[in-house]
């Protein structure tokens, strides 16, 4: 993973300039007063990052913003020039950058898609496959290399369809306006939906939870969700650092609790769950660019390195077994009948 995250080294100021920007558009708007989870009432706000405050749902769990996801916004931070600011944290350089990126990270979530759905008694290859909010194309590689015989990837932004095309030739992903993820997600002819890091990122979770919950075709669906974790703490005590988890389009972030709500509320329940986070690679770079960044203390990020990187393995593996990880992976099913 630190492999391909190493532009959030070498590009810190950059990546941090254009959060404070992001943050600031977003302390503009007006404020929240209802969870974007489960609509309960907000509370005041618990701590303030980059101008912005957030407050946890005395409800459901789930941090949120206080401020709206507007149209405004959304359309700065996933539609401007037609979403090639927002394309950039995934583009690859070529097809072999593409194909690794889609190996190393994207090829092990449909391995676990396809294992969970084994698990269930469901013949991955004999079931028809959309993944919304599909960005550049890297999920639906990965589930085409796995043998699905369909998949379909759905997405705002022109550029990113654009380059899904160049990688993976025509007729694979389509390109939809911002607003209709909801109408996108009830036509839907498919047995299963996936979104993996999109649905934290939609302007009304809501709707599009209660597309898929009535869209009778859709049996399982798949989500890749941003947790209130550890990470959150590290970025309020780095604030020169850029704040990978908690800033942009991450104006909430789940809880464990607060997929339980999710899931009542919706006809869902838990099928399989993957607990893998990145807080231990988020205070490993942290410190790093923190040290690197002071002739005083240059010198010692070497050998933060050297000490760090043989450990954050069973460092994060601590916190994924706590259920506190900064990302968990979801297979939901339709709640069947008689259970609770």
């Amino acid at each position: 993973m630190l492999r391909h995250k190493q532009d959030f080294l070498a590009n810190n100021a950059a990546l941090a300039a254009r959060a404070d920007t992001l943050a600031a558009l977003y302390a503009a708007q007006p404020p929240r007063t209802q969870c974007m989870n489960c609509d309960g009432e907000l509370g005041p706000p618990e701590f303030t990052k980059r101008t912005v405050g957030y407050a946890v749902c005395a409800r459901c769990g789930q941090l949120n913003g206080v401020h709206q996801d507007t149209d405004t916004f959304c359309q700065a931070v996933y539609a401007d020039d037609g979403g090639k600011a927002y394309a950039q944290a995934y583009g690859a350089a070529d097809k072999e950058a593409f194909q690794s990126r889609m190996r190393d990270i994207y090829l092990p979530k449909a391995d676990f898609l396809f294992g969970a759905l084994k698990a269930e008694g469901i013949n991955p290859e004999n079931e028809r496959f959309a993944d919304l909010g599909a960005g550049s194309g890297y999920f639906v590689s990965a589930l085409i290399a796995s043998g699905a015989q369909s998949a379909t990837g759905y997405e705002v932004s022109e550029a990113q369809v654009a380059m899904a095309d160049s990688m993976l030739g025509t007729g694979h992903m389509v390109c939809h306006g911002l607003g209709d993820t909801a109408s996108v997600a009830a036509e839907l002819e498919v047995g299963v939906v996936s979104m993996i890091g999109v649905l934290e990122h939609l302007q009304n979770p809501r709707t599009v939870l209660a597309a898929l919950a009535t869209n009778a075709s859709v049996h399982t669906v798949y989500l890749s969700l941003p947790l209130f974790s550890p990470a959150v703490f590290f970025e309020l005590i780095f604030p020169d650092i850029f704040p990978r988890h908690l800033s942009g389009g991450h104006t909430h972030l789940y809880t464990d609790g607060s997929i339980d709500w999710l899931c009542r509320e919706f006809g869902f329940e838990r099928a399989s769950e993957w607990w893998f986070g990145a807080d231990a690679a988020d205070l490993f770079r942290s410190i790093r660019v923190q040290l690197e960044n002071s002739d005083d203390t240059s010198g010692a990020a070497d050998r933060w390195s050297e000490w760090m990187l043989p450990m954050i393995d069973g460092l994060q593996h601590t916190i994924d077994e706590q259920k506190l990880a900064s990302e968990v992976h979801l297979v939901l099913r339709k709640r069947r009948s008689g259970n609770t």
